[in-house]
Parts: C-alpha cells; structure tokens; sequence
C-alpha cells in the first residue's frame, strides 16, 4: 500500500475507482523526506499527511506510532477522519468481498501509511 512515485492527483484516479476506505501511502508533493496517505472516502479521496515527532514517531492526529504498519494497522479499526467515519481497507478485505473469498488484490497494490493533519 505505498508507492513513493504515485502523485496526489493519481491517487486520486487510482483510489476512484475502489472502495471507501481503500488507500495509498505515498511520498508527499509538498515536504520531501514525508509522507501522505490518500484515502478513498464516498464522494472523493482525502489527503493526510503523516507527521513525526522528535523521536521519529509517525502520527495523524493524538496517537503517535514507530513505524508506518503499526499506524495503518490502527486506522483499519479507528476512523482516520475525524469528519466522517472512514477506516482503511486493504485490497483482501474489498475482494474478499467481491469475490466470496479470492486473494486477488483490488485496493492496495504494496503502500504504508502515517499520519498528521490534512494535506491541502
């Protein structure tokens, strides 16, 4: 679920045409060296940019991570929007879903994920 060369408005291509919560961690346009994470949401596709913390800690918003997994993880089961309720799916869970049970990926095809405020 990251790819590093994928741009916001490519993201956001991608991500239409998935499921809400379907997402992509990729390089951030803005502030190299960081990250951004683009999510699917039922309308369009929201942007978050992953922020670190002296300690080199990843976080969104309050709850703060040591690596990009363990904050993905957590955003599966904890809305990443504080406007709407919105977790991240991984490609399995959408085609599972689709296809009774088949492993073929839908959403993700190999990104990561942070996290801070909203990227404009």
């Amino acid at each position: 679920w990251f790819d590093e060369k994928i741009s916001r408005h490519e993201a956001e291509n991608l991500l239409m045409s998935k499921g809400v919560g379907c997402f992509i961690v990729r390089a951030s346009q803005n502030s190299y060296g960081d990250f951004s994470i683009s999510v699917r949401q039922e309308d369009d596709v929201q942007h978050f940019k992953v922020m670190r913390d002296s300690k080199g800690s990843y976080y969104l918003w309050t709850e703060k991570f040591h690596s990009l997994n363990k904050l993905v993880d957590y955003y599966k089961t904890a809305s990443i929007s504080r406007q709407k309720q919105i977790f991240l799916r991984d490609n399995s869970q959408e085609e599972k879903e689709r296809q009774g049970g088949s492993l073929e990926w839908i959403c993700q095809e190999g990104f990561h994920m942070g996290g801070a405020a909203e990227e404009d």
